[in-house]
């Protein structure tokens, strides 16, 4: 036949208009047949997700609180609070304005004070390892059942204060409270006055203390 096609012209042609389609999918996916923006925000896509870069840092209110679980600076810092949750952690400045009842000034160099650890509280605050309820250890909370029996110098008996062995009891909050006032009632019972002195030399405490 006349009109047949060279095997070769037909592979060329083949590959001609495949390169062809390729650019010209490439070229409405770029964008390329578009004349250049002079202002490029103008036709900018959905920009919704900038408003979360411009609020990461809003707060609804702050408090002031110490620092002491970390070590013994006891700084003091601002939680910022945003719904109900402590979103972030920083420092109070203004250390160098300062002034004790003696008149003494702190230097000013103390500013910024907040250290890695103050900053990552708030992991703390809301880790999944976190203890939310009130814990006594099983020993002290039957010593407080038991109505604090002590010796004859005063000291608890030993099994009631198994430290790093002991089991843990959950107690509510009411009862926590009950239980840390009675033991600072009791300790103060028992250490007052000439028995509470008598106590004290038994435990072969310093006389001077």
């Amino acid at each position: 036949m006349k009109n047949e096609i060279p095997r070769r012209e037909f592979l060329a042609l083949l590959s001609a208009s495949g390169f062809g389609a390729l650019v010209s999918s490439s070229v409405r996916a770029w964008g390329l047949q578009n004349p250049a923006q002079m202002n490029p925000l103008a036709s900018y896509p959905d920009r919704n997700w900038e408003r979360v870069y411009r609020d990461l840092w809003k707060y609804d209110s702050t408090f002031t609180f110490l620092c002491a679980p970390n070590d013994t600076h006891n700084c003091i810092l601002n939680a910022y609070v945003r719904q109900g949750v402590v979103t972030r952690i920083g420092p109070t400045m203004r250390y160098g304005e300062a002034v004790d009842l003696s008149g003494n000034r702190v230097t000013a160099r103390w500013d910024p004070r907040v250290c890695q650890k103050g900053l990552a509280l708030t992991r703390r605050f809301y880790g999944d390892r976190r203890v939310n309820q009130c814990m006594v250890r099983a020993g002290f909370h039957k010593w407080y059942k038991e109505g604090f029996p002590r010796e004859p110098d005063g000291l608890p008996k030993r099994e009631y204060f198994n430290r790093g062995r002991d089991q843990w009891v959950r107690v509510s909050h009411d009862e926590a409270a009950k239980i840390v006032a009675a033991s600072l009632k009791n300790i103060a019972e028992t250490y007052s006055g000439e028995e509470g002195k008598r106590r004290l030399r038994a435990q072969h405490y310093d006389e001077e203390v």
